[in-house]
């Protein structure tokens, strides 16, 4: 079993609960210290099951409270050496920080977690797959564009967490500057729906639990427009599925 709690997902901070039952760890810290705790708290999430904090990638939305949440939880940080060296001046001290490459499998409270190798503008961001006994969760966000491992992950997961960042037209007609939207809409940006609705529909199987559509743009986005994708994708199937917001926690969903 895999239970998994989206603290807030968004362009103004990220972080989700992952745990098996008895422990569990943090991916991502993008609040800061005070709120991830009451965000914690408001999901019922004991803080003294945390085992760790993983980190994807270094942009301050994902890494704001890194530092701070595992000097107070007294857990190691894990983190790949490339996005480390970005992180470290934000973090602060930390008394224990592993290293984990893209591609190399380790355990956290009892979850093996994996991260592998996605295409965005960072130093080298990852997406991860999470099990616990025979239960696999595949979590992909912030990515410029679909590939081949993202697929072949996607495939062999009983549940889902992928962005559907923007609507390509809401992007193109919105407030951003110029330069902005082009980084968002570039292969080393962030996923559209379009691409999102691709990639899942390339990837649906007969386990597929649930899916979570996580990191939303609140100005290029708009959940309607998510939740009808989900609809005419997954309802067929009997397929449920959340759409991961930026101001609350979510729900606890728990993975077979």
């Amino acid at each position: 079993m895999i239970r998994l709690c989206s603290l807030g997902s968004g362009s103004s901070g990220n972080a989700s609960f992952i745990g098996n039952g008895a422990a569990g760890l943090l991916l991502d810290a993008g609040f800061s210290g005070k709120e991830l705790k009451a965000r914690m708290a408001a999901a019922g999430i004991d803080a003294g099951q945390i085992a760790g904090i993983v980190l994807s990638h270094e942009h301050t939305d994902h890494c704001r409270g890194a530092g701070i949440m595992a000097r107070s939880l007294g857990v190691p940080l894990f983190v790949n050496e490339r996005t480390w060296g970005k992180v470290k001046h934000m973090a602060g001290k930390v008394a224990d920080v592993v290293h984990v490459a893209n591609g190399a499998e380790i355990e956290i409270g009892g979850l093996g977690v994996t991260p592998f190798s996605i295409p965005h503008d960072a130093a080298d961001p990852s997406a991860f797959v999470f099990t616990a006994g025979g239960t696999r969760l595949t979590f992909i966000t912030d990515t410029g564009y679909p590939t081949g491992l993202m697929a072949q992950k996607m495939k062999e997961a009983d549940y889902l967490v992928l962005e559907a960042n923007h609507d390509p037209d809401m992007l193109k007609a919105g407030p951003y500057p110029w330069e902005l939207k082009q980084r968002i809409a570039s292969r080393t940006g962030h996923l559209s729906n379009e691409d999102c609705r691709s990639l899942l529909a390339d990837a649906l199987h007969a386990k597929l639990q649930g899916v979570t559509f996580a990191h939303l743009s609140e100005t290029n986005n708009n959940p309607d427009l998510v939740r009808l994708m989900g609809r005419q994708l997954l309802d067929g199937l009997r397929v449920p599925f959340e759409v991961a917001t930026q101001s609350k926690p979510g729900p606890m969903i728990c993975i077979e």
